[in-house]
Parts: structure tokens; sequence; C-alpha cells
């Protein structure tokens, strides 16, 4: 099982994404679930523990998404959203 998964959203599968494969990488195992905004520019990190979400956080604009699991992991949005 991944440790962590990082999906893009589109207008097709947003609810899919944000309802669905939530649930589903959270009951799976998965540690973290990033899901990429490009409507809104903006990146939500969920990080899970024993099937439940403990911390999720949104970023936006300027900011710099972290990752909970990868400590070193860290994404400027400014990059991802040129």
């Amino acid at each position: 099982m991944p440790v962590l998964i990082v999906e893009i959203l589109s207008e097709s599968n947003r609810s899919r994404d944000l309802i669905k494969k939530l649930d589903l990488y959270m009951c799976s195992g998965v540690n973290e679930y990033w899901i990429v905004n490009p409507s809104n520019r903006e990146v939500t990190v969920y990080f899970f523990e024993k099937k439940d979400i403990v911390a999720s956080e949104t970023f936006k604009n300027t900011e710099t998404a972290q990752s909970y699991y990868f400590a070193d992991l860290k994404i400027k949005l400014k990059d991802i959203y040129k």
C-alpha cells in the first residue's frame, strides 16, 4: 500500500476524489492524501492514522504545502501554480 497519494482534481472527478477516494484511502491504510485543486489554486493535505483523519490542512496562494508523514517534503504553491 502506498504511503502517500496525490490527486489532481478536475471537474469530472471532483466529487469522487473529495468523498469516495478520501474514504477509500483512509480505510485502506494510506498515511497521507494530497488533493491538488487547480481551480482554486489550493492543496489540501490529509493525514490518516488507524483509519481516521487525525490532521488536515489546506494551503493557498503563496503558502508552502507540507507533508505530515515526510518531514522534508514541502512544496511552494507558487511553484505549482505559475
